[in-house]
């Protein structure tokens, strides 16, 4: 299982795609800490990321 977040806030734009859950939080948390010097809140994390399958 492989999981996808979109980012769409303002003119920031970027998608991640990885077969860990974890990889992308940190990723996520990460960019928003350091791109925006903000934090994401868990509730929107997990909103916004998704399971895929890919084919």
């Amino acid at each position: 299982m492989s999981y996808q977040f979109a980012w769409r806030r303002g003119n920031c734009r970027f998608q991640v795609c990885s077969s860990s859950a974890e990889a992308v939080k940190r990723l996520v948390r990460a960019h928003v800490r350091m791109t925006h010097g903000g934090r994401i809140d868990p509730a929107d994390l997990e909103r916004w990321m998704e399971r895929v399958e890919l084919a």
